[in-house]
């Protein structure tokens, strides 16, 4: 049984980018058992996974927009890029 403890620590080790197999060792989860439930499960401890990884993603996107706005070039190549995937997952 997973423990709102350890839903909140996956979900903060997620917005840091730790891997699962570190997510793992730190929350004491089983590794296959995590895996599963990122890969394919649609509970809380997915949820917590996903969230904590794509509001990280939002923050340096935005920080990412920034930079492109302000003239980086580097920064709106990524920016492209992001476009293009948005794009492409649309078809």
């Amino acid at each position: 049984m997973i423990t709102q403890d350890q839903l909140l620590q996956v979900k903060e080790l997620a917005s840091l980018f730790f891997t699962i197999e570190q997510i793992s060792l730190l929350t004491r989860i089983d590794n296959e058992f995590l895996k599963r439930e990122i890969t394919f499960g649609n509970g809380e401890l997915n949820e917590a996974y996903w969230t904590g990884k794509l509001e990280r993603e939002k923050e340096l996107r935005k920080e990412l927009f920034g930079f492109a706005k302000e003239g980086s070039p580097q920064a709106l190549d990524q920016v492209i890029i992001h476009l293009e995937e948005m794009n492409e997952s649309e078809k």
